[in-house]
Parts: structure tokens; sequence; C-alpha cells
């Protein structure tokens, strides 16, 4: 096989594969992205289910607390006793309108209990700042009860750090006095994890995962799910509580990454899309290349049988010509039809010639074997050499010939090839330029280039057609060519012979008919050479 048809070949093959594996690639990173987002919603949507079971269980936690501080009162026994026997509250506090303690009994240190001196510890931040104090006004520290009943909300949250994280504590108010309760965080957090499940209920849907319910710190509160995660381990989505839990969050930990498996499966069949482009690529690249070589082979065979035709009728053909043109000269001037008969068995036997000539080069040339032999002449003698020869077929037609010769000097050329051209362009002239009735043949020399211009006053060719009359098989599809005889090679080859000669054959504007203008690079012969 050629370089050139391999290369073409695997371009085939290749370019649509690569075109098509770019695309999938886009698609499937595309497809991947959206997957991806899809996920993290529903995984968004997973937690955010879960924050409403905690906010469902801290209502429930509060409700239970605030049953607690009914009826509200000051009573110094109850509070304690309160304070001893609720599951929910570690400690009550009861402060006046002024943000003085009525319980603990700050002003009598010695009544208080040790509890209640941690207490008031633990939270002497708030008691400092007085944030509590403005909370039936503002609602600027703390969460806003879901169980408020008027525009100023009579309950809420206040959250604060102390010791081992986050605390909390409820408040409400009843008239001036505020009443709070300083959460158990441990009940609260049992209670919290109590309403979360055990399982992943996103796992049969998505992959194998863990959700994570953390604190400030990062530490892991509670967790769920089969798959298992260090605790350093980034989540694939992170979600922030609402108030007043603000600083814990729900994580999810994936055990791949998202839309791995359903980019993956994607990706199996883009590749199996792939294979089965290839394989049909392949096969018609296959099939084509044999198609064409068959139909290369039996043109080359064509070309083989034509060229051996053609050469088996070369030497007859001659040989009829030259005892034609021999009968011509001795018959009688005054046996007119015999003249006459004469006369068309030359035109036509040097017709015939032309034609063998041109499938021999044209044969040549396809086997890459078309070669010059050039040896001294002079380019007017072979032009008129040409012009003899068509003398009876020109006459016959009433075309007079204009010759103004301009080459007379010795040069190196072949003959045979200047020949073959300029013939083809009489050629031409007689058979579809005849209805001009003239033919102009000029010839001249600049330096080593000689310049031999063909032109008729027939009907001459169409803009689209100029370029196109030197494409190989091409003929003028038109009335010009009616009824003519023609293999569409005649101007491929000379314009092939001439540019192997050094120069070109070119179709030059006219106001009327056809003029080509051939240009050989003919250098001059010395007498000594």
């Amino acid at each position: 096989m050629r370089p050139k048809l391999t290369i073409l070949l695997m371009l085939i093959v290749i370019t649509p594969l690569a075109i098509a594996g770019w695309l999938g690639a886009r698609l499937v990173r595309d497809e991947q992205t959206v997957v991806e987002h899809q996920i993290r919603e529903l995984i968004l949507g997973r937690l955010r289910a879960v924050e409403s079971e905690l906010t469902r269980a801290l209502e429930r936690y509060e409700q239970a607390v605030l049953a607690e501080f009914r009826p509200f009162t000051v009573d110094l026994d109850t509070l304690r006793r309160r304070t001893r026997e609720s599951p929910y509250v570690e400690q009550y506090y009861v402060l006046d309108g002024d943000g003085r303690f009525l319980y603990p009994p700050v002003r009598s240190p010695t009544e208080l209990t040790d509890a209640e001196r941690r207490s008031l510890t633990r939270t002497r931040t708030i008691w400092d700042s007085g944030v509590l104090l403005g909370q039936g006004a503002s609602q600027d520290a703390s969460a806003q009860s879901s169980f408020e009943t008027s525009p100023v909300p009579s309950t809420g949250w206040h959250a604060w750090y102390w010791g081992n994280g986050l605390q909390l504590m409820l408040w409400a108010r009843d008239g001036a006095w505020l009443h709070a309760a300083e959460i158990n965080r441990t009940r609260l957090l049992a209670e919290l994890i109590g309403s979360l499940p055990e399982t992943d209920s996103l796992a049969p849907t998505l992959t194998e995962g863990r959700i994570r319910l953390t604190d400030s710190t990062g530490q892991a509160l509670y967790q769920w799910g089969s798959f298992e995660t260090d605790e350093d381990a980034r989540p694939a989505v992170a979600f922030a509580l609402g108030p007043p839990l603000g600083a814990w969050s729900l994580e999810y930990h994936a055990s791949s990454a998202f839309g791995a498996t359903v980019a993956g499966g994607f990706l199996l069949n883009l590749m199996a899309g792939l294979a089965l482009l290839a394989a049909v690529v392949i096969g018609m690249t296959t099939y084509f290349y044999r198609e064409q070589s068959r139909e290369i082979r039996e043109a080359m065979l064509r070309v083989s049988f034509v060229n051996q035709v053609s050469h088996e009728l070369k030497t007859p053909l001659t040989n009829i010509r030259m005892y034609a043109e021999l009968l011509e000269r001795d018959v009688d001037d005054e046996d007119r039809q015999a003249r006459r008969h004469l006369s068309v068995i030359v035109s036509e036997s040097q017709r015939l010639s032309r034609l063998i000539g041109n499938v021999l080069t044209f044969s040549r040339k396809q086997r890459r074997t078309l070669t010059l032999h050039r040896k001294s002449g002079i380019v007017d003698d072979v032009l008129r050499g040409v012009l003899d020869h068509f003398q009876p077929a020109l006459r016959s037609k009433e075309i007079d010939v204009e010759f103004r010769p301009g080459a007379d000097d010795t040069v190196s050329l072949d003959a045979d090839a200047v020949e073959q051209i300029v013939g083809n362009l009489v050629s031409n002239v007689e058979k579809y330029g005849a209805g001009g009735k003239l033919l102009e043949l000029t010839s001249r020399r600049r330096g080593e280039q000689v310049e031999i211009t063909v032109a008729d006053r027939g009907p001459g060719l169409a803009p689209r057609e100029r370029q196109r009359i030197f494409e190989l098989f091409y003929r003028v599809n038109d009335a010009l060519t009616e009824g003519v005889s023609g293999t569409g090679i005649g101007l491929t080859i000379s314009r092939e012979l001439a540019r192997l000669h050094g120069g070109d054959l070119q179709l030059e504007p006219s106001e009327a008919g056809a003029r080509f203008r051939l240009t050989l690079h003919c250098p001059p012969v010395t007498a000594g050479g």
C-alpha cells in the first residue's frame, strides 16, 4: 500500500473516532456533573429531613421543660424540688425585673447548695452580660420558641459554651420575672439521638454511606450508616443545623465520588458505542479500499490493454499513412475523386495517429515513465510540419491558416512532444473552432523560453469551463461537442508535456474564440554543441 493512501485511510478511521471520543468525554464529564449535582441535592434533602427530626425532638423537649415551669413560682423549696426531680433540667433560675436573682438565693450565700454554686459559675457569663434581661423585647441573643402566641416572645432559647461544648438554656417570662432552665445536656443529647435512625436510608438509592452529627469541635456525637470512615475524613456534604443548635452539623460521608457509579456505567456504554463505531468505520474503510483497489487494478488492466493495442496499431497505421501519402503524390492531378479519397485516408490516419500518440503518452504518464528526449531542432520547422499534416483537414473545412514564425533558431527540444502538443491544439481548432474559419499560429523566442500561440475565431469557452478543460477525461457538454469524437485527454496530456518541457499551457482571455499560450524551455544550441 502506498504511504499516502495508508495515511489517508488512517485519517478516515481515526478522525471520526477522535471526534466521537472527544464529544463522548465531554458528555461523560457533563453527565457526571449533573449526576453529582442531583445526588448532592438528594443528600441535602435527606440531611434537611434529619434536621427536621432533630427540630421536632427539640420541640418535644422544650414542651416538657415548659410544662415543668408551670405554675410559675418563686418558692425556694418548690424550685429546688423541681431541680432535683427534673430529668430535663440541670438547674432552674428566677430573676426579677431588675435582674436580681430570686432563685438561687444569691443574696443569702449560706443558703446556696454546692450544686447551685456550680451552676452559677457555669452561667456567670450570661448573667454578667445581661443578655437575657432584654430578651422579652429584642430577642437578640436567643432562638425564638415555637410556642410564642404574641408579637413579643415569652419563651426562647439561649446557647453558650462551657466545659465540653455547647450548653442550652430555655427561658420564659412571667410578667416582669424571668424564669430560665439550664438544660441537662446529656439528657437532651440522648433525646436528640433517640430521634435519629440507625441506618442510612440513602444507601440503597445512592451508594454505601454514613451520616454524622458533629459538635462545634468536629467530634461525632452520633453517626449511622454502614460505611466506615476515618474520624478526620472530609465529608462529601456538610449541613449546619439551625439555632439553637447552629454550632452542630450534619455530615454525609460516601464510599465513592458522587456519580462515579452512574458515570462509570455511562462511560462503559460510551466505550461500547465507540468500539462499535470503530468496527463500522474500519469495516467500511476496508470495503471501500478493496473496492477501490479492485477498480484500480481493473483500470490498470484496461490501460495496459489499450496500450498494447495502441502499440500494435501504431506500426500498421504508420504504413497505411505512409503509402497513402505516396499515392497522393503519385496520383494524377486531374483525377480529383481519387485525390479526394486519398486525402480523407491521409487525414483520418493522421487523426488516428494523434489519438494513439495521446493514449501512449497517457499510459506512460500513468506508469510514471513519461520522459523527454531532447535533440537539436527548430521550433518553427516543427510547427510547419504540424500544419502540413493538418492541411487536408483544414482545407476541407475551409479554415484559413495565418502562421507568423518567430522561433527559427536551433534549440534543444523534444520535437515529438512539441508536435503532439501543437497537434492537439490544432486538432481542437479543426473540430470545435471551424466556424470561425481562421487558425492563427504564432511563435517567438525570449531568451531560453519559446512562446507559441494557437488561436481561433470559433465560439470559445464559457468562463466556468476555462479551468476544467485541462481535467482528465473532461469534455464540455454542450452543442459544440455534439457528434464530435474525443477522449478528453488531449489537453491534459498537452499541459503535462508542456510542464515536463519546463513551461506551461494556458488558456488566455480573448474577445472571440479560444486562445492558448504554450511556453517551452528551449535553450539555444551553440555551433559547437
